[in-house]
């Protein structure tokens, strides 16, 4: 309900069998999490019940969408369709709404859906199942996100909470800059992108929920006929949305406003990154500790992360598939902090070279700090906040866009000795 206009939804359902020529990419269907078969081996019976689970709540293929009773989706999901398929074997575009405004006649509005236009611009990264598995991901660095963990790297929200629907819509719109994720501002009109949010989150809906259902099978008892029964999977969903429903209460708005981008801001938030300390309001003192990651000079090279030289040998020293080869050539002591650095999805991470003033999640000051603030989900950017009081995360954001056009800021910071790897080992050729 609006203002103006109220919604008079005139589907109930979605079977979508397809829609023919240009967007028809042949036979789809989800990719299961590898959990199912390893944390569920040998108890086929209930790999299956979770199978059956998830194709009751979310469809049992890409092609024949159920949306669930209480996903909060906008419209009842209706964004997500494209196509009708009708008793009679014809297929027509998706009619999604009537909008009805009591001065106008009826206007019905026909939407490509998200199904189709996902299809289009996204799965080649992200996979059907938006499991960052599509075509193009082993080529690419970093690699496309995996949307079934439910977990999102760049929110306003508190540490851990799911992102909001402007959130989503902003990466959509913006792209993630230095990355592969391009910016649909100019191919997607605002609607398309509403439409693309919708059916990313139902993704990440029908992810969760399937290492959710994952986790209760494990516990479970196979003689138990009611174990993961229709009513316990759909409390388990339950969950799930009611996680994506309460993003929009968990925005970390900043308490004060930024502050001006002083000269005595810009050096108290460098004392902060080079590791000084200040006192909070409480009288607390905090010290700083980017440098560990960021490292002195600001360059990505920190001490907590391997040397440049192992990464760049790993990452981009030949076929995507044969990284961990590559990774096996250096020493354990490396070896032990490469998978010490790596993200929640099992993805090597490298922090950003500040004096670049390319950062992923938006250059806006806000979206600095909200990195600062509540660190960045899955990565190892810790939350600040609210050991740092906000004036002092105000400080920090002022150093951090001053850097790149100041690079004699960190010009005479201390340089600890940085730790260097030998190279490794290259079997002699005949």
């Amino acid at each position: 309900m609006t203002s103006r206009f109220h919604w008079a939804l005139f589907i109930s359902t979605f079977t979508l069998a397809g829609c023919g020529g240009l967007f028809d990419p042949g036979p789809l269907s989800y990719v299961e999490s590898p959990r199912l078969k390893t944390e569920l081996q040998g108890r086929e019976a209930m790999q299956e019940k979770v199978r059956g689970a998830l194709a009751r709540l979310f469809g049992p293929n890409p092609r024949e969408i159920h949306v669930p009773a209480g996903a909060g989706l906008p419209l009842g999901g209706a964004r997500l369709a494209n196509y009708r398929h009708f008793e009679d074997g014809t297929e027509k575009p998706q009619a999604i709404a009537r909008i009805v405004d009591p001065k106008q006649p009826p206007v019905t509005q026909v939407m490509r859906g998200g199904f189709a236009l996902y299809r289009e611009h996204c799965l080649h990264c992200h996979g059907v199942s938006g499991a960052g598995d599509g075509p193009t991901a082993p080529f690419l660095y970093p690699r496309p996100r995996d949307y079934r963990k439910g977990l999102f790297k760049f929110t306003s929200t508190n540490t851990g909470a799911k992102p909001t629907r402007d959130d989503l819509e902003k990466t959509l719109r913006y792209g993630l800059h230095g990355t592969s994720m391009p910016a649909f501002d100019a191919s997607l009109s605002d609607g398309e992108i509403a439409q693309v949010v919708d059916y990313v989150i139902f993704l990440s809906m029908r992810g969760e929920a399937e290492l959710a259902l994952i986790d209760e099978a494990m516990t479970a008892d196979d003689k138990d006929p009611e174990a993961l029964s229709e009513t316990v999977a759909t409390e388990v969903a339950g969950n799930v949305f009611n996680k994506w429903k309460a993003a929009a209460t968990l925005v970390m708005n900043p308490p004060i406003p930024k502050p001006p981008s002083t000269r005595e801001s810009i050096l108290r938030g460098r004392n902060l990154f080079l590791g000084g300390t200040a006192k909070n309001k409480v009288g607390q003192p905090v010290k700083g500790d980017c440098i560990d990651c960021h490292g002195p000079r600001a360059e990505g090279d920190g001490n907590s992360f391997v040397p440049q030289n192992v990464f760049n040998t790993v990452v981009f020293g030949g076929d995507p598939s044969t990284r961990n080869e590559r990774l096996q050539a250096f020493d354990e002591k490396v070896r032990t902090k490469w998978k010490e650095s790596l993200d929640d999805w099992g993805e090597p991470l490298r922090p950003a070279n500040l004096n670049r003033g390319v950062y992923k999640g938006g250059r806006r000051p806000i979206d600095l700090y909200w990195r600062i603030a509540k660190g960045i989900n899955g990565a190892k950017m810790p939350a600040h906040y609210p050991a740092n009081d906000p004036e002092m995360i105000w400080d920090l954001v002022n150093f951090v866009l001053a850097l790149p056009q100041e690079p004699k800021l960190l010009e005479d910071a201390v340089v600890p000795p940085a730790p260097t790897a030998p190279a490794p080992k290259v079997a002699a050729t005949k």
